[in-house]
């Protein structure tokens, strides 16, 4: 049954690059929040399955920026699907529960931004504020920016490329048209 299964699943997710198969009873699926966050479920099928719940893993290195909380929520849904689905193949059922899956908390420790207490002075109240990473520009001096315009404009000895003026030239001569001798 399990052979079926692995079958069913490489045909259902064949095009879709974010299923991997790691060994004849491990699975993984990549979960894309966006442009630059996601996270992995893994689900390892034991020797009794279908009539055992499988091993689900969210301890991996790609995901070691999620919360706790978050992995425990998605832990406790996952394995009270599989229980709903005993004795039947749950893998694809699984892996539609993850996408589908809503939390209403911090799914990410924040690992850039630091948090910091304030304590107040009039009141024994504290203040979590967040402090930004702030970016310096590049500060170039005088000559290096004269040398970096020299660049930009020909070189050190003032004579531009070939050619850098052709735009110029062909939007004139677009301008004037063609004069029809009679």
């Amino acid at each position: 049954m399990n052979e079926e299964e692995r079958e069913v699943l490489k045909s259902i997710y064949e095009s879709d690059s974010n299923f991997s198969i790691i060994n004849d009873n491990t699975f993984q699926y990549k979960v894309i929040l966006d442009d630059d966050r996601f996270y992995l479920v893994e689900i390892h099928w034991p020797d009794n399955y279908p009539d055992v719940v499988p091993t689900i893993n969210l301890d991996l290195f790609s995901n070691r920026l999620l919360t706790n909380d978050f992995k425990t929520k998605l832990i406790e849904k996952l394995t009270a699907d599989a229980n709903e689905q005993l004795g039947m193949p749950m893998t694809y059922t699984l892996f539609e529960s993850v996408k589908d899956f809503s939390y209403d908390g911090d799914i990410f420790l924040n690992s850039l931004v630091s948090n910091a207490t304030v304590s107040l002075p009039s009141s024994s109240a504290t203040v979590s504020t967040l402090a930004a990473p702030v970016i310096k520009k590049e500060q170039l001096t005088k000559s290096q920016k004269r040398r970096q315009w020299n660049h930009q404009m020909g070189g050190e000895n003032g004579q531009k490329p070939r050619g850098h003026d052709w735009v110029e030239i062909v939007r004139h001569l677009s301008q004037t048209g063609n004069k029809i001798e009679s």
